[in-house]
């Protein structure tokens, strides 16, 4: 189970928006990312793929929360805010997780955050039984992908607040774990913490100074704190290919 989850609102009422920003500030393993007063505008925000939880009003200008919903093909847990209840039937269709009538009550509104969030949890379960590293690769959640990475193509890996960041040649791709949660998937022998913020493959390793890890293109921050038991590893690989 996460500690944190992120939410986003999208409201043409900015009354509405407060009220719903009060109520679930409440709530201290919810994480607001930011909030819109049209759909429009929130589009790029959620290909990002790092919003867990959308709350959405169901009319407002431009474009309807059903015409947002039916543009997307991938969407986080959904729950829908309306004045009325006639859309209630073609919100179920396309598959939110909760329909609220306003005025939003916290209970009613906590029943719908607990119902995303096992939701959530219960996604989460089963893409951890795929990601159990075999042989060189392994799989990792971006947003609401995942995806394959193999382990020899990682270069280093950095903390982005809750979640991380892994650096390959190609690109860098944000995961949605934080660096712990990463480390703890990652073969322990081959994968050194070196800073609070940072992983190294051991293998892309070829030197250590006063306050870097010194890669082949990258010197990377070295916590001070981490440097004995670095040296002492380091020390014990002379049959390592660096």
């Amino acid at each position: 189970m996460r500690n944190t989850y992120n939410y986003t609102i999208i409201d043409d009422n900015e009354i509405d928006i407060k009220i719903l920003e009060s109520h679930l500030s409440k709530l201290s393993h919810l994480r607001l990312l930011q909030t819109f007063n049209n759909p429009i505008d929130a589009i790029s925000t959620i290909h990002e793929g790092l919003i867990d939880i959308l709350f959405l009003d169901i009319e407002m200008p431009e474009m309807t929360a059903i015409g947002l919903l039916n543009s997307l093909e991938k969407t986080p847990q959904v729950i829908l805010i309306s004045n009325h209840s006639n859309y209630s039937m073609e919100a179920f269709e396309i598959g939110v997780t909760d329909y609220i009538q306003k005025p939003v009550s916290f209970e009613r509104l906590l029943k719908s955050v607990s119902r995303a969030i096992e939701a959530i949890n219960l996604q989460d379960k089963n893409i951890k039984e795929l990601t159990v590293p075999k042989d060189n690769f392994i799989f990792l959640k971006s947003g609401r992908e995942l995806l394959k990475f193999n382990l020899n193509d990682i270069i280093y890996v950095e903390a982005l607040a809750s979640f991380t960041k892994v650096f390959t040649k190609e690109k860098v791709t944000v995961i949605s774990e934080s660096i712990s949660e990463l480390h703890a998937k990652l073969p322990q022998d081959s994968f050194l913490r070196i800073h609070k913020s940072y992983l190294v493959p051991l293998n892309k390793i070829i030197g250590i100074s006063t306050k870097n890890v010194i890669l082949e293109n990258h010197k990377i921050p070295m916590g001070l704190s981490y440097r004995e038991s670095i040296e002492k590893i380091l020390a014990g690989t002379e049959g390592l290919q660096l």
